[in-house]
């Protein structure tokens, strides 16, 4: 959404009065002496049938125009002779001065027509219209209805517009939250949904609103969209669109969310096969948005692509789009060089290999500096450059998808220069299985040894099946039970790739040789601030042990919560920030913020904690114990089934709940205890995650040459 210099409104809406209502559908007459007046104030007259309003245009000469055909009562009044007892009786008891005037007088005109009192006498108000009927209105509504105040009708011309007005805007790119804040305020009021002409702009709307956070604004929206259309295309498209912005405002899952994704997928397998490629790729991209949604599986304690991947893909597997996505491409052969290899800066009989570092670089930092420890091999980072937006992260964007099944119905990559600049390379590593891997193996060609490492939330995002697996040599898990979660999940799609387990690297210069006073009273988190890391059960064992000694201090170390837009991490932050007020904690938790030197924090601590709900490894936690600290780690509900953390970690490490936190904690509160564990703590770092070398290990692998020690 754009953010105009000047940001455009809408006109003011209309209020309650008196008479008129804008929540309460009424029975409203218009009156005029000549039916041309309604022409003059068809925007009000159309404001009020949108929010529900029943008119009945009343007049004495002309006849409506052609565009009022929208309000079809009508009642042109016919004065008359009085032939029936109750007609004149009616008028016996009426003034003479009245009943005697002249019919081609309004007032007059109607009391001597039954037909036209009668539904002056339904009506819950009457507006008039034109000098004439302004004068005739009293003695028309006299003891049989009221007038409506010509004030009460502000508001209501410009709610005829509203469409036309946001059709305006978001051709201009000027929508924002603000504007869908002005727009909920005056849709409120209507009885129906946008009509079909904006209801595509709508629905993009709505999409963006609810990808960038503005849950309320979208909620809000919501009965807006129109569920009901010729084409069952844009039909299921809406429906999903429902679901994942009611998804999104509640945080869990919406009940109707897989049922919309079964109808969305048969939608796009029908656009696939009549060939409207980009139209497939659109509909692919919110079927994954709802599959993938970040409210089920990020932050959760269980998801159901752990411990229900069958059930819960089984739509998405079964789909043509996911079988034409999943298809192996060959990959082209290796461009052509026209320039000798040492003038693009490489020794002829050197390796040059390219490292993509992914949504989280700093992991790749100790291979890279194996890498470069090698006197034969030439290592490039690379830059995606101007494509850096879509193709950075785990959040699911439709343009690598529609790139993605472009090539894989049989159309080549569309960025020549990639595939040139990966073809100059001898090997390729990719960490993470983001968008940016998908992308990146698209274009490299055949001859390029590819190795790609997968780390943890990626193993739960969209782009795991959406990448040519076909294409990759090596992949490279940090632990077991994540490569059981991948296997799982891709099957037979990785039986050409060879399969290792290497845990991540430390680095060493971290690392301190002893610890500082009053570490035996200290808890480090390090990394902290985000629901999956899930600090208030940290908390709720630092709250135990004071009750035993209010020495005990936690300390965490790491950026604050950012703001965010998810729902749940929104409402895990408040509660975060009330849990730390509580008195068992309070002032016993020190922030340390963001930091690159981590060994003083380190030195200080005597017990590091791992309170996460679903790790791969948790690098910052065998940091802490590397340093001697005695690990506490929960046993992560999200990997509880697989056993994750038991078969990282020594089994004594590793706690279901937290009294047995607490317990573990004091059974090494004392210096000969604690002492002891420590020293076996470092031991077993040594012998799991240092002796062999990950980082060695792991270039031996992108270079090549560890076919042998795959599993």
């Amino acid at each position: 959404m754009a953010a105009p210099d000047k940001a455009p409104s809408l006109s003011p809406p209309p209020v309650d009065g008196e008479v008129l209502s804008t929540s309460r559908p009424q029975r409203l007459v218009a009156l005029a002496h000549d039916a041309a007046e309604f022409t003059r104030v068809r925007g009000q007259l159309q404001g009020l049938t949108m929010a529900g309003h029943t008119i009945t245009l009343v007049w004495l000469t002309g006849e409506p125009a052609r565009e009022l055909e929208f309000l079809a009562l009508r009642r042109r009044v016919r004065p008359g002779l009085l032939r029936s007892p109750k007609a004149l009786r009616q008028v016996v008891s009426t003034p003479r001065r009245h009943w005697r005037g002249d019919r081609t007088r309004l007032a007059d005109a109607i009391r001597l027509d039954p037909a036209t009192l009668k539904v002056v006498a339904a009506a819950d108000g009457v507006m008039a219209f034109g000098e004439r009927a302004k004068g005739a209105v009293k003695d028309v509504v006299e003891g049989r209805s009221v007038r409506v105040p010509h004030k009460e009708l502000r508001g209501w011309a410009g709610l005829a517009r509203v469409w036309d007005e946001f059709a305006s805007v978001a051709q201009a790119d000027g929508l924002s939250p603000d504007f869908a804040h002005e727009l909920a305020e005056r849709t409120a009021i209507l009885k129906e949904p946008a009509p079909d002409a904006v209801q595509w702009m709508l629905n993009d709307f709505l999409t963006e609103l609810t990808r960038s956070g503005h849950h309320e604004q979208a909620l809000a929206l919501l009965p807006l969209i129109r569920t009901e259309d010729e084409d069952p295309v844009e039909v299921a498209r809406r429906r999903a669109l429902l679901a994942y912005t009611r998804t999104s405002e509640s945080g869990r899952e919406d009940p109707d969310l897989r049922a919309s994704v079964a109808e969305l997928l048969t939608a796009t397998d029908t656009v696939l096969a009549a060939g409207d490629v980009e139209r497939a790729a659109a509909l692919t991209t919110v079927a994954l948005g709802l599959l993938f949604h970040v409210e089920l599986h990020a932050d959760k304690l269980s998801t159901p692509l752990i411990e229900e991947p069958e059930t819960f893909l089984r739509d998405w597997q079964a789909s043509e789009i996911a079988r034409t996505l999943a298809r192996p491409v060959p990959r082209t052969p290796p461009p052509e060089q026209n320039q000798p290899e040492q003038e693009h800066g490489h020794e002829p009989d050197h390796t040059r290999v390219i490292v993509l570092r992914g949504s989280y670089p700093q992991f790749s930092a100790q291979l890279i500096d194996a890498l470069e420890r090698r006197p034969d091999v030439d290592v490039t980072v690379h830059s995606w450059g101007r494509r850096g937006t879509t193709v950075k992260g785990l959040g699911v964007r439709p343009e690598p998808i529609e790139e993605r099944l472009r090539q894989a119905v049989g159309e080549e990559p569309l960025d020549g220069e990639l595939a040139t600049t990966f073809g100059g390379a001898d090997a390729i590593f990719i960490d993470w299985a983001d968008r940016g891997a998908l992308v990146a193996l698209m274009h490299v060609p055949a001859g390029v040894h590819v190795t790609l490492r997968i780390h943890s939330m990626d193993a739960l995002s969209p782009w795991l099946h959406l990448i040519d697996w076909s294409r990759v040599d090596d992949l490279v898990f940090v632990s077991d039970h994540l490569r059981d979660t991948v296997q799982r999940l891709l099957g037979e799609r990785l039986a050409g790739t060879r399969l290792h387990v290497l845990p991540n690297t430390l680095d060493a210069s971290r690392i301190p040789e002893g610890k500082s006073e009053g570490h035996r009273r200290r808890l480090l988190m390090i990394g902290w601030a985000q629901p999956v890391k899930d600090p208030a059960w940290a908390l709720d064992v630092l709250g135990r042990l004071r009750a035993h000694d209010p020495q005990w201090r936690l300390t965490l170390v790491g950026p604050d919560f950012s703001p965010g837009t998810v729902t749940s991490g929104l409402a895990y932050m408040a509660d975060f920030r009330e849990r730390l007020t509580a008195e068992d904690v309070c002032g016993g938790v020190d922030f340390v913020g963001h930091t690159r030197d981590i060994t003083p924090h380190l030195a200080a601590a005597g017990f590091v904690v791992s309170s996460s709900r679903r790790e791969s490894f948790g690098l910052g936690l065998v940091e802490g114990a590397a340093s001697g600290a005695v690990p506490v780690v929960r046993n992560w509900p999200i990997f509880a089934s697989l056993d994750g953390a038991r078969r990282l970690f020594p089994a004594a490490w590793v706690v279901d709940t937290v009294d047995e936190a607490v317990e573990r904690i004091l059974a090494h509160a004392e210096e000969e205890s604690w002492s002891a564990g420590s020293a076996r703590t470092r031991a077993a770092v040594a012998q799991r995650f240092v002796d062999g070398e990950p980082a060695v290990a792991l270039s031996r692998i992108v270079l090549g040459e560890a076919q042998d020690s795959a599993i």
